[in-house]
């Protein structure tokens, strides 16, 4: 009897520790899990749930880059780099690497951290950049072109700017221009890596920094379009840019 008692009590353990392994790798993002839109998340129910990688640890493909002084696809001032399977955006020129493709209603995880360099205009100000999404595939390139941003910049991360005429509505407080101010600062520390999620959900979306979220918009007056990651003045670094769909 002991015998079997004791394969039992082994046999439970074991699959106990295998549940509790397959919970730990569950591809669904810890923000999703309990949303309050979940039910809607149409693409995340079954099995197939997945990060995809937008940038592939190699190079720029499904990417094109924008300077303001030389166009598209023009980099003559090796501003925009990938090494060791990292982006590094390090110059002058202010411009922007951007997806080729149109998204909408997704899942966003970028992580970023900064570098120590800043350039003119800007070398005494805080570092800058930012992840302008909903950026129209008709839309002229330029710095910087209708969007709405999630700002990325040194104790503003989150923060909301509408860009270009974009307009959006929140609960947050807006303060000059067309900014939404995030709720609180969650950023590490430089040179410590941050993480920066947004939900894209119909015209609606949210900005989470390091897990928390800092910002929501409603009433967003586009709805999908292409992503863009700013160089303005400030030497960053991204490492991990993936999306998740949602519907």
């Amino acid at each position: 009897m002991r015998l079997v008692i004791s394969v039992f009590i082994i046999l439970c353990t074991s699959f106990c520790a295998t549940f509790s392994l397959y919970a730990k790798k569950s591809p669904v993002p810890e923000i999703l899990k309990e949303h309050k839109d979940k039910a809607s998340f149409t693409k995340l129910k079954g099995n197939k749930v997945k990060l995809i990688p937008l940038f592939n640890g190699k190079n720029f493909d499904g990417f094109y880059i924008y300077t303001k002084k030389y166009g598209v696809n023009n980099d003559v001032e090796k501003a925009f780099n990938v090494k060791d399977g990292i982006v590094h955006l390090d110059g002058e020129s202010m411009g922007y690497f951007s997806t080729e493709k149109s998204y909408k209603n997704y899942y966003l995880r970028v992580v970023f951290r900064w570098g120590e360099k800043k350039y003119p205009p800007r070398q005494n100000q805080r570092r800058d950049s930012g992840i302008l999404y909903h950026f129209p595939v008709d839309e002229k390139d330029n710095v910087w072109p209708k969007s709405i941003e999630c700002q990325i910049q040194e104790e503003d991360c989150g923060d909301y700017w509408c860009v270009g005429g974009f307009t959006a509505d929140s609960p947050n407080k807006k303060a000059e221009g067309s900014r939404i101010i995030r709720t609180a600062n969650f950023e590490n520390p430089n040179p410590e890596w941050n993480t920066i999620e947004v939900i894209c959900f119909d015209d609606k979306s949210e900005h989470y920094v390091n897990g928390h979220l800092v910002n929501n918009a409603y009433n967003l007056s586009i709805s999908e379009g292409k992503i863009l990651f700013q160089l303005e003045g400030a030497e960053i670094f991204y490492k991990t840019i993936e999306i998740l769909p949602l519907k």
